[in-house]
């Protein structure tokens, strides 16, 4: 058995040149091709790995019509990806087993492009284009990937260069005026030393919202990327690769949809308000209009009177260079030098109304730059990695924030965060063993040392204008009513006035505030598991992860503190097979995860307020198994069920009631994105037409039992329980022709055929709970030509 793996390893960078065919068939032979991944920071075979892996070859994601990452989430059991343009425009949303980016803290599942990790979810929501494989690792990765990796890993393999001059073009169009162009090209650029690639994508759009006052149109596209790649074989067993890439979003963002109002709170403001509107006389209140209270007429419908939408922009620009030295028979040696770059100005309308209740503009640059030093070892029962990781990462943020009358009642609000710098400093020591201590069986056994420096500076000015407060005649003193400026004389004079609140006259101050804070946490992840090989086919295997996401800060009206990294130990078990003469392939692993000091959002006592701040109040433990199988029962018919079960509960969730009382909400608190049942079924078909070429039809369905759209939910609360995506299929299906000699392609697809919309996220503030859909029905046709 060992000796078949130490095969197969030696043919792995032969099988890395070529295009990558992940479950794919020979068609006389009915056999699948071995899908290889670097989960472990080497090349092998999926199927020798002891880790849940969900891996996709270039071929696959263009049959199963899959443009960026977010169209994963259809083809792997118990996960949920999608982009956050319900908050944050631009930004990957990623849970793995209900953990992930929850809102206002680090990601939970870490995203990496060729062995870079990307610090941030914004700039994250990758095209595909000039792809070789996606790999998604479930479970905690803290021993070989480390921060920010508690629920799992995604890895995004480009087309390496090789000799061979390949080239590629595809056209595509679709709803909304969808217009795509996809290029690439690859070969030697000085024989037998120096290959270079270069990929570059365009995304065009119409927008899918329309706001039903102005007419304008919102969540449209307008992207660009590009990547290039040089490899240098400078030397036998000395390889230079330069890799770099950019990237462009200035598309039309989704403008948060209005899901629920609180209209008993609103209704309590347009007391304050307007009320003096109508005691006193036209003009007297605070505000001439009550709030809008209004629900959209559908999940397009939206509302918004902010005129920043057009400034929104994401660009980020990536440089990076591996050095790979081959030591000698054993030993390796790599290294990884990244430099990341991302521009991003974010607007936030929260309301969604025409009207003003609460505005932000958001202006970011950052910096993050990583160095990473690896050694590998390989002999005939032993293989290990050890190595040493550094990231220094800047952020500088500018952020202004207007809230009205009509979220405040008795004041106006504008702060002015013109400071904003947040730095990190991360670094982490890491070593994993795997050794056939016997025939047929494997120890693998692993560690991580973190230390992360986290720095936050504020500096910011706070307006505030009060207005003078009026008790009326014949009503209790809870019943005040906010003046106009320069009314108050005329109030005063009016028969229904009795008094003024005391202290209370309109005026306006500046507050000058400042943050200064730092802090520093060390983490030690370390994992253990025991693989037997029954057969070459057929591997069983148990075992213990770690993992932590990293801690932070609240910086609230000047006053900041710290919360601690949460942590997790996973217990799995799984089986990996191939049976029936290699025509089916099953994959499954049971787990159960135990969450320490979990970072939920919580409300504590200040002073003599009550405000929301993020702190380790939580113990959580999720449960569950999945199944991923993919059988050949004809030479040309390929099928696919995938299937993930998931129990996630909240143990410990510490608070205070509206007294300042400690409280425990863990039996009326549930996670987001963290359904039940999650489940895929997908056929392809590749029918042969002789000298006319190929014919290949596909379809898949996927479901997902419902589940809440943000996390943590009070569900004893009747306005945060109505964030809920119910149970649902979409189906999806593409047909797609290719000439005899494989040169052009042409490929016409649907998504969402029954167009079935459902809740993708949410948020809530103040008295509105706002929320984001997910795509309609829309057909896409294209035209490819390789050469």
């Amino acid at each position: 058995m060992k000796a078949r793996r130490n095969s197969l390893q030696r043919k792995l960078v032969a099988l890395l040149a070529a295009p990558f065919m992940a479950s794919e068939i020979h068609a006389a032979s009915m056999v699948m091709e071995e899908v290889v991944v670097t989960a472990r920071k080497r090349s092998e075979s999926l199927q020798d790995v002891p880790v849940a892996i969900s891996a996709f070859s270039e071929s696959q994601l263009k049959n199963r019509q899959v443009n960026d990452i977010t169209d994963l989430e259809r083809m792997t059991p118990n996960v949920t990806l999608g982009d956050t343009g319900g908050l944050v425009a631009g930004a990957v949303q990623v849970f793995v087993r209900g953990i992930g980016n929850d809102p206002g803290f680090d990601q939970g599942v870490g995203i990496y492009v060729d062995d870079v990790y990307l610090n941030r979810t914004s700039g994250a929501l990758l095209k595909v284009y000039d792809v070789e494989r996606i790999e998604i690792l479930k479970g905690p990765q803290g021993n070989l990937y480390g921060r920010n990796t508690i629920g799992g890993a995604i890895k995004y393999v480009t087309r390496q260069p090789g000799p061979e001059t390949l080239a590629n073009v595809e056209f595509g169009t679709g709803s909304f005026d969808r217009y795509t162009v996809k290029a690439d090209i690859s070969g030697a650029l000085i024989e037998d030393s120096l290959y270079g690639s270069f990929g570059i994508m365009r995304s065009e759009r119409d927008g899918i919202q329309k706001d039903r006052n102005s007419g304008e149109t919102y969540w449209g596209e307008d992207a660009l990327a590009a990547r290039t790649n040089l490899l240098w074989e400078m030397a036998p067993g000395h390889r230079l690769k330069f890799q770099a890439d950019f990237m462009r979003d200035t598309s039309d963002p989704r403008i948060p949809n209005r899901l629920a109002v609180d209209a008993e709170t609103l209704s309590g403001i347009d007391f304050v308000t307007t009320g003096a509107n109508t005691f006193f006389f036209p003009g007297a209140g605070a505000l001439s209009t009550p709030n809008d209270q209004s629900l959209p007429n559908d999940e397009d419908d939206v509302s918004t009177g902010y005129n920043r939408f057009d400034d929104f922009k994401v660009e980020t620009q990536t440089l990076a260079a591996t050095y790979e030295w081959d030591i000698d028979d054993n030993w390796t040696f790599k290294s990884v030098t990244s430099a990341r770059f991302l521009d991003n100005f974010q607007p936030y309308d929260f309301d969604g109304s025409q009207q003003d209740f609460i505005t932000s503009s958001r202006p970011r640059e950052s910096e993050d730059y990583s160095q990473e030093f690896q050694f590998n070892y390989a002999s005939a029962k032993l293989n290990a990695v050890a190595g040493l990781y550094y990231l220094d990462a800047l952020e500088e943020i500018e952020n202004v924030t207007d809230q009205t009358p009509r979220l405040r009642a008795v004041q106006t609000h504008r702060k002015n965060t013109f400071v904003d710098e947040r730095t990190l400093e991360s670094f982490s020591v890491y070593g994993s063993v795997d050794w056939d201590f016997v025939a047929d069986w494997q120890v693998s056994v692993g560690a991580r040392y973190t230390r992360d420096s986290k720095d936050l500076k504020q500096r910011a000015s706070l307006e505030q204008g009060f207005f003078a407060l009026a008790r009326l005649n014949g009503f209790p003193d809870s019943a005040v009513l906010a003046i106009a400026p320069g009314q108050e004389a005329a109030v005063e004079a009016h028969p229904m006035f009795r008094e003024w609140v005391a202290n209370t006259r309109f005026f306006q101050s500046t507050t000058a505030e400042s943050t200064d804070i730092d802090e520093s946490w060390s983490e030690f992840t370390p994992s253990v598991k025991l693989s037997h090989f029954f057969n070459e086919d057929t591997l069983i295997y148990s075992g213990v992860a770690t993992g932590f996401k990293s801690g932070g800060f609240n910086a609230e009206s000047g006053a900041a503190s710290a919360f601690d990294p949460e942590t997790v130990t996973s217990y799995s078990v799984g089986l990996k097979t191939t049976l029936l003469e290699n025509s089916l392939r099953i994959n499954g692993e049971a787990f159960y995860n135990d969450y320490q000091d979990k970072q939920l959002a919580t409300i504590v006592l200040d002073g003599a307020n009550l405000v929301q701040r993020s702190d380790n109040v939580g113990e959580v433990s999720s449960s569950g198994a999945e199944v991923e199988i993919n059988w050949f029962p004809l030479a040309s018919l390929q099928v696919g069920l995938n299937v993930g079960y998931l129990d996630t509960e909240v143990k410990q969730f510490d608070s205070f009631d509206s007294n300042g009382n400690p409280v425990n909400l863990a039996d009326r608190t549930e996670l987001g994105f963290a359904p039940r049942w999650t489940a895929q079924l997908n056929a392809l078909y590749d029918l042969n037409l002789g000298d006319a070429g190929n014919l290949i039809v596909g379809g898949d369905v996927s479901y997902r039992y419902k589940s809440f759209t943000n996390s943590p939910v009070d569900t004893a609360d009747r306005f945060e329980r109505q964030q809920i995506q119910e149970e649902h299929y979409i189906t999806n299906a593409q047909v797609s022709y290719t000439t005899l000699d494989r040169k052009w392609r042409v490929s016409l697809e649907g998504k969402n055929l029954e167009d079935k919309r459902v809740l993708s996220n949410s948020y809530v503030v103040g008295p509105f709970v706002s929320a984001a859909y997910n795509m309609p029905r829309t057909w896409g046709l294209s035209v490819a030509y390789q050469y």
